[in-house]
């Protein structure tokens, strides 16, 4: 305890650990001539004329000059130098004269400075300052770097060129080469430096490196533990053990002196998170051994402290304290928790915050009773004054209109406050992605105590987008594709898409309308027309169409307890031509599909979104709950069931915002006919298979199929799959993925049978480019059957991530 982190060598290593810096003769004699010139400011005297001084016996004696001379200054503009001289012409003391040759001299211009006084040819005293400048660093040279690129190391040693040659910059960059090495584990790494003068009072600086062997943390242990797991202790660290698995995703085995100064932090928060109130963790000890670094720490856990009672004072909730600590997480007979104490500090003062007292001060008191072991909390409350909104501010806002933005905001003029209402209207603002930054901020006014402004800050994103191209497709072979999409068409708050897919096998043309707050109400009002025309191996099929879609926030009708959950309405009216039909490769239900078919009905639909970024999602998740019904009018009568899940939690972040992230996705579908004797129709038909199904196989490859193999669809399917998304290059928008796929497609006539779910795992890489976001993907069946591929390609550009 007391001392800081100790670095040292095993004993094995002998005189390793000590540092060694060699040091050319030219720059030992820069140094030394240095001290020597110190001297010689002391000595002023001696500096001076003989004639001048013989008879000067104190540092009061006066001096008289007419005018002030410099000399020897190559590369230092004679004014800058002046302007440093404090003394006058006429008389100064010689105790001033050398203050000035120190204050002179500590510029850091010059090696040596001295002053004397002569006679000009017209016999007038002149002050004389004489000048050895230093030499001047005319370029830096970094040798025997293997493992750390040059570009990395040149802000390491940022001599500057041009600069005078100091011994101490050179001392101080070496320090800092050594602390940059042993960041990135070479702890053994050695400095050396030579200087080469090249004429004209210029020098070149060389610094020799020579790393040695990068070294890995091997382990860390803590000597005292009794109670607590080691393993605890190292899961709260930042610093970590050296794992091959995940080193070069996580940085596992890394030294970091910071980290580490931290950790000692983070596992004393895990004894008060955990009611060791008492327990001690010493300064981290490092030891630095052939097969790598050893972490050790000293511990003393102590008692454990439980919650002998939680109470409040001062201004309570309806006058109760039971009603003012309703819902906390500490309680009697709880182990005592830090971390607990300040979420019940923020929940307490969320309910106040949330009946208008913006500024309630809530403070715990914890009373400690030793002996017992126990700790009893009393909240200290101070309510302050109920405040209300006096005027909402918009700013930023360069496109969209303060209209779409008021109406996301849940507090209104005049309203009293609520920081709930405040954080949803940040969420919403937040979730249209018209904006990079949202911040609502609350300001008070100067004169009332009652009143406060809210300032609403965004800055403006890119909404629209206009892509063209040429592509591949592991599913539907070439492709071009020409896409415009405005999401918030000329600051309205309107979605416009017009999509033309051309391709050898496909051809594809939409248009999209959507007004998610249709004439500020809060109606969602949709329509689509499209066609689509594909040709399969055995068919083709041709689907012309349009819909009309009106919904609602179920928040508006029931409060908190649905917000982000809508309901929705839509009529769909499609026409289906089924052509082409290859009755030697075709299944006989394809056959049996051939001619033009219409499907008229409606779809109720209930569709929650909590998702952060519907093209990166990092947090969140999306549920959509569908039931279509056909039957108004057209040939075709079914119903379809369908159920789509996608999750999204962060596994852990690093400090430049980004995060290793769990995906899950699950999709459930179900269909039959009114009339039992008929199939569902093919283009409603379930074909798992492909990027956004069960990779690892072909799209559309998965499910029943007749005696010769060929696919005719499922009328009912189950697909699951899990990921782990991590960073690559944060800059570029690139991330990779590793994934495993389960699922398949059933027939009418077949039950869900979980053991004939088809498996898949593999790999890939996403890139959120400018022109949009791009997957390329690679899937490895794990019970490939014959004349399945053992590796599949997976190629999408355009569809939502």
């Amino acid at each position: 305890m007391g001392r800081g982190m100790n670095t040292r060598e095993s004993k094995t290593q002998g005189q390793i650990g000590r540092r060694r810096y060699a040091r050319s003769f030219s720059l030992a004699a820069v140094s030394l001539a240095a001290v020597l010139n110190v001297v010689l400011v002391s000595l002023l005297p001696l500096s001076l004329l003989a004639q001048e001084f013989s008879n000067q016996g104190n540092a009061s004696t006066t001096l008289r000059f007419q005018h002030i001379e410099l000399r020897g200054m190559q590369r230092i503009d004679e004014e800058a130098i002046r302007s440093q001289i404090t003394i006058q012409s006429g008389i100064s003391k010689r105790s001033d004269i050398s203050q000035q040759i120190k204050s002179l001299y500590e510029t850091g211009f010059f090696d040596q400075v001295s002053a004397g006084l002569e006679r000009s040819t017209s016999g007038e005293r002149v002050l004389v300052f004489s000048f050895s400048e230093k030499p001047v660093v005319r370029k830096v040279f970094i040798q025997g770097n293997m493992e750390i690129d040059e570009k990395d190391l040149v802000p390491v040693f940022d001599f500057e060129q041009r600069r005078f040659l100091d011994a101490a910059v050179i001392r101080h960059l070496i320090r800092q080469a050594k602390a940059f090495y042993q960041s990135r584990g070479f702890f053994r790494a050695d400095f050396d430096y030579s200087i080469a003068p090249v004429g004209d009072n210029q020098v070149d600086v060389t610094f020799q490196v020579t790393e040695g062997k990068r070294l890995k943390i091997r382990s860390v242990t803590f000597r005292g533990l009794s109670q607590i797991e080691e393993s605890d202790l190292r899961d709260v660290m930042q610093t970590s053990r050296y794992k091959w698995w995940n080193s070069w995703l996580f940085g596992s085995g890394r030294l970091s002196e910071e980290l580490l100064k931290n950790d000692r932090i983070l596992i004393r928060q895990y004894f008060l998170n955990h009611g060791y109130l008492d327990g001690t963790v010493s300064e981290p000890s490092v030891e630095v051994q052939d097969d790598g670094i050893h972490i050790s720490f000293d511990i003393e856990e102590g008692q454990v402290y439980s919650i002998s009672a939680v109470s409040a004072k001062g201004d309570l909730i309806d006058g109760s304290v039971a009603a003012t600590v309703e819902g906390v997480r500490l309680g009697i007979g709880d182990t005592f928790s830090s971390e607990a104490m300040r979420g019940d500090v923020f929940q307490i003062t969320e309910k106040f915050s949330d009946r208008g007292y913006a500024f309630a001060n809530v403070v715990p008191d914890t009373r400690i009773n030793p002996s017992e072991r126990t700790v009893e909390v009393v909240y200290q409350i101070d309510k302050g004054k109920q405040v209300s909104v006096d005027k909402v501010k918009i700013k930023g806002n360069t496109k969209t209109y303060d209209n779409v933005i008021r109406r996301e905001i849940r507090l209104i003029e005049g309203e009293t406050y609520s920081s709930k209402k405040l954080k949803r209207s940040e969420q919403l603002l937040r979730r249209l992605g018209y904006f990079e930054e949202v911040d609502i901020s609350t300001d008070t006014i100067e004169g009332s105590d009652d009143q406060v402004d809210l300032t609403v800050n965004v800055r403006e994103a890119a909404t629209g987008t206009f892509s063209a191209g040429a592509g591949f497709s592991s599913g539907q072979g070439a492709l071009f594709n020409a896409r415009l999409s405005e999401n918030n068409v000329f600051g309205s708050g309107k979605a416009i898409t017009l999509n033309a897919d051309l391709g050898a096998q496909r051809e594809n043309f939409i248009f999209s309308y959507r007004d998610r707050r249709f004439h500020d109400s809060y109606w969602i009002f949709g329509t689509e027309l499209s066609f689509t025309e594909r040709e399969f191996i055995d068919f083709d099929r041709q689907i012309n169409g349009g819909s009309l879609s009106l919904g609602y926030p179920l928040e508006e009708f029931f409060g908190e307890w649905s917000q982000d959950i809508n309901f929705s309405m839509q009529y769909e009216y499609l026409e289906v031509e089924i052509s082409n039909v290859d009755p030697a490769d075709a299944a006989q239900f394809v056959i049996d599909s051939e001619g033009r078919s219409t499907a008229s009905g409606i779809t109720p639909q209930l569709f929650r979104n909590t998702i952060n970024n519907p093209l990166n999602p990092t947090n969140g998740s999306r549920q959509r709950l569908s039931l279509e019904l056909t039957g108004l009018g057209g040939t075709e009568e079914y119903y379809l069931f369908s159920f789509r899940n996608q999750f999204y939690r962060p596994l852990t972040s690093f400090e430049n915002g980004t995060s290793v992230v769990l995906g899950w996705r699950t999709r459930f579908g179900y269909g039959e006919t009114f009339d039992k004797n008929d199939q569902l129709p093919l283009f409603r038909r379930f074909f798992p298979g492909g990027i956004n199904s069960v990779r690892g196989f072909q799209a559309r490859t998965l499910g029943p199929k007749d005696a010769d193999g060929n696919e005719y669809g499922g009328s009912k399917e189950v697909v699951n799959s899990l990921e782990i998304i991590f960073p690559v290059l944060t800059s570029a928008g690139l991330n990779g993925v590793l994934f495993h796929d389960i699922g398949q497609a059933f027939d009418d006539n077949q039950s869900l049978d979980f053991g004939a779910l088809r498996q898949a795992y593999g790999f890939g890489v996403r890139w959120s480019s400018p022109m949009g976001p791009i997957r390329v993907e690679f899937g490895f069946p794990l019970d490939k059957e014959d004349g399945e591929d053992g590796m599949v390609t997976l190629f999408s550009f355009g569809a939502p991530l």
